[in-house]
This record gives structure tokens, C-alpha cells and sequence, in this order.
């Protein structure tokens, strides 16, 4: 025990941090469908999610870097903090 909490094991720990980013993931592509769907009904109306999700977010490359992704959005939607 360490500060009367039992100690974690690394399994512990690594199902913790996996339980951590599937739910930021998640939310994360909650974000970016929203802002699609609000590019879809403003500005794009005939392109396809799919097409659109890879016109705005190509520069994250194909691997869906969630930083690189969670930047662009940063930049179009909160370009002043």
C-alpha cells in the first residue's frame, strides 16, 4: 500500500490508460463529426462525410494522428484562445 491506497499492477494500470484514450477518442471523433456535419450543411452539401473527413483532415495522414487532427480543428473552429 503506498499513501493507504493498494498498489496497481502494470496490467492495472495499462487497462486504466486504455479506458482513458478509447473515451477521449471517442470524443474526439464526436468533435470532428459535428464540424462535418456543420461544413456539410453550410458549405458542402453534395460531398460525401467520408470525402469531406479526408479533404479536411488529410494533413493528419492516414494513421488518424488524433493530435495532429484535434490541431486542425483547434485552428478552424478556436483560432483565438
Amino acid at each position: 500500500m503506498r499513501n493507504g491506497k493498494p498498489i496497481k499492477s502494470i496490467a492495472q494500470k495499462i487497462d486504466e490508460m486504455i479506458e482513458g484514450y478509447e473515451k477521449l477518442n471517442h470524443e474526439a471523433h464526436d468533435m470532428f463529426d459535428l464540424y462535418l456535419d456543420e461544413l456539410r450543411l453550410t458549405e458542402n452539401p453534395g460531398i460525401p462525410v467520408g470525402s469531406l473527413k479526408q479533404m479536411i483532415f488529410n494533413k493528419a495522414g492516414s494513421s488518424w494522428d488524433m493530435v495532429e487532427m484535434l490541431k486542425i480543428l483547434r485552428q478552424r473552429k478556436c483560432p483565438a484562445h
